[in-house]
């Protein structure tokens, strides 16, 4: 399924894309706007990882790995560049993430194993 890995991998960069100049050009700094992507993002991870792996377990676990780094890009993004106290991760918002994260990496692999063989 290398087109699968291509066009998920396509939507992966442009989600980030848009949800960040989004954000940008109309200062939106409501966590609850970011939610769908950690639902839309995990889907498409899975699809990435299925589609070399071919194991439905081992791409949840990588496509959890990628939402556990990006929460640690977002503290050191915080932490190190921003610095400012509006802007700091919130644990319950982190928490939120990853459990978004989860569930669209098994929605992720709901739609994969309706797909056709």
């Amino acid at each position: 399924m290398p087109t699968l890995a291509l066009w998920s991998l396509i939507g992966l960069i442009s989600i980030v894309v848009i949800v960040h100049i989004t954000s940008f050009i109309f200062n939106i700094l409501d966590d609850r706007f970011y939610s769908i992507f950690h639902i839309i993002g995990p889907i498409l991870s899975v699809f990435f990882f299925y589609s070399f792996f071919n194991n439905y377990l081992i791409s949840i676990i990588l496509t959890l790995c990628i939402g556990i780094l990006w929460e640690i890009f977002e503290y050191c993004e915080w932490k190190f560049i921003l610095k400012k106290k509006k802007y700091k991760p919130d644990p319950v918002d982190t928490r939120n993430d990853l459990v978004l994260d989860f569930l669209g990496s098994l929605i992720g692999v709901l739609f994969l194993s309706l797909l056709p063989k």
